[in-house]
């Protein structure tokens, strides 16, 4: 346990991402793991009007810490998300032979001596002597200027994921696969690229991106954008209002806490596709602003549900609601954290669907959407003008939508490849987002017509503008019965009249 609170820690303060990049630095002991997994990267179609170079690269070095026994090596593999199973088990189950294990691959793998009629070239011998090419590297003019080794993957139909495997195992004079005994740490340093290094072909949107990510440095800077314009808006709205409603402080922090959180995103993709490892800490830190962002905004409707500043000002909050929004709040979050950090797994498709911290937090979006159904069910019951209840029904139906909006995007989500099931959740709960808070920030726009709905700030004349209050009428009426008052006054009986003057 301790250990793990450890990798945690070193994960927030020294900003690697040891699993999830295009640039992947570390160390491997043959003698303590049998089989380790690297990383999981999408490789895109190879363009067949320029196949030399929209091809998916891995190259990288690959150097012994310690004085290595060259003529004992350990195999480099890449494996394609097909043959990928078998290694899916748990660590003990490694302990099968190397000849099960790499049964698949020798099928169709290229090996120089031992499998002269591969096709697939998915093999290297590893460690490499320090400035020479890794054994296995029979054509120097392949390999990428200035690394040990290159591997090239030609996807002609369809992108696929591949996995970049360093397995203890190597072959016999026999060419039978055998356990390799050396307890040499290997240093690694790799690079997996969407494109050819230094070409003209490649693309500073996907070279460095696995292919389920390669629209989000897009996606990020439009999201960036738009939620600058609507933080304008919502500052030149509060800036109108003599006194800014306690309902549009909180719907400004929201947006603000959104528009940062995208920006160190965007700082990080931007980065990524720079050096292909980004900078985790700023990742990290977009991701909690926007869970938080969300965990607010769902306070923010759940009090207007429970009328807060719509039957009455919003200058004190329910404890009851905010001490019961705090638990599923704190909830959410220990999950968040949790499924980031202990739930990854580069072997397996995990994402906020397919991961219990992530059911979790669906459950608590499904509990948040209740809640705010029996709440907004009661205040409409409760309102006796009409049409505040209808706007109160519709305002009801929409958000609803959105509080379901993840579990639904969930179901969709499940239909779809993993190869656009990243891109496509992102895409998706980022407009549904936007659009909830910029139906909020309409809604709550000074001149809208929907202002006579919610608690108002303004000054008693201004007040009286409601055409639609009920305190409005009674004023009315109240000045109508002053005035007949006034003109029975002015105008006195007629018998008053003659008693005075007999």
């Amino acid at each position: 346990m301790m250990r793990t609170w450890i990798r945690f820690l070193l994960l927030f303060h020294l900003g690697t991402d040891i699993a999830n990049s295009a640039h992947i630095q570390g160390t491997w002991n043959p003698s303590e793991q049998k089989v380790l997994v690297v990383t999981k990267f999408g490789y895109q179609q190879t363009n067949p009007k320029n196949e030399k170079d929209s091809r998916g690269f891995l190259y990288g070095h690959f150097l012994p810490k310690e004085t290595f026994n060259y003529s004992n090596p350990v195999l480099l593999t890449i494996v394609s998300s097909e043959n990928i199973n078998i290694f899916r088990q748990t660590p003990s189950d490694y302990e099968m032979s190397c000849g099960s294990m790499l049964r698949n691959l020798t099928l169709n793998g290229f090996e120089p001596r031992c499998y002269p009629n591969g096709t697939s070239d998915v093999f290297r011998w590893i460690p490499c002597p320090e400035g020479h090419l890794c054994k296995g590297e029979d054509n120097a003019a392949n390999v990428i200027p200035g690394f040990q080794m290159t591997m090239q993957i030609e996807e002609k139909y369809n992108p696929e994921h591949w996995f970049v495997l360093l397995i203890a195992c190597n072959l016999d004079s026999n060419c039978e696969w055998k356990d390799a005994s050396t307890n040499v740490p290997i240093a690694y340093d790799i690079w997996l690229t969407n494109g050819r290094p230094n070409s003209a072909a490649v693309s500073f949107f996907t070279f460095n991106f696995s292919f389920d990510e390669q629209s989000t440095v897009q996606l990020f800077l439009l999201t960036v954008v738009v939620y600058a314009v609507l933080s304008v808006i919502q500052s030149g709205a509060n800036f109108k209002n003599r006194q800014v409603p306690p309902r549009s402080r909180i719907l400004s922090r929201i947006i603000t806490m959104k528009l940062i959180g995208y920006s160190l995103q965007c700082f990080n993709v931007l980065l990524f596709a720079y050096d292909g490892q980004g900078f985790f800490i700023a990742r990290i830190a977009g991701e909690v602003l926007r869970n938080t962002s969300v965990q607010v905004h769902c306070l923010l409707l759940i009090l207007l549900a429970k009328g807060w500043d719509i039957s009455y000002p919003g200058t004190e909050y329910p404890r009851k609601c905010i001490i019961m929004w705090g638990i599923l709040a704190g909830l959410d979050t220990i999950l968040f954290f949790y499924n980031c950090t202990f739930v990854y797994d580069v072997l397996h498709d995990v994402d906020i669907y397919s991961a219990w911290p992530g059911h979790g937090m669906i459950l608590i979006r499904i509990v948040y959407a209740i809640w705010f159904l029996i709440e907004i069910r009661k205040l409409i019951d409760s309102e006796q003008n009409r049409h505040k209840a209808e706007f109160l029904a519709h305002f009801g139906a929409g958000f609803l939508v959105w509080f379901v909006s993840l579990p639904m995007i969930g179901i969709v989500a499940s239909f779809v490849s993993q190869l656009w099931r990243f891109s496509l959740i992102l895409a998706l709960t980022t407009f549904s987002n936007f659009v909830a808070l910029s139906c909020l920030v309409h809604q709550f726009w000074p001149k809208s017509s929907y202002r006579k709905f919610f608690a108002d700030y303004t000054n008693g004349h201004r007040r009286l503008g409601r055409d639609d209050s009920h305190d409005f009428n009674d004023y009315d009426d109240y000045l109508f019965y002053e005035q007949d008052s006034d003109s029975d006054n002015d105008f006195p009986d007629c018998e008053d009249v003659i008693r005075t003057q007999i």
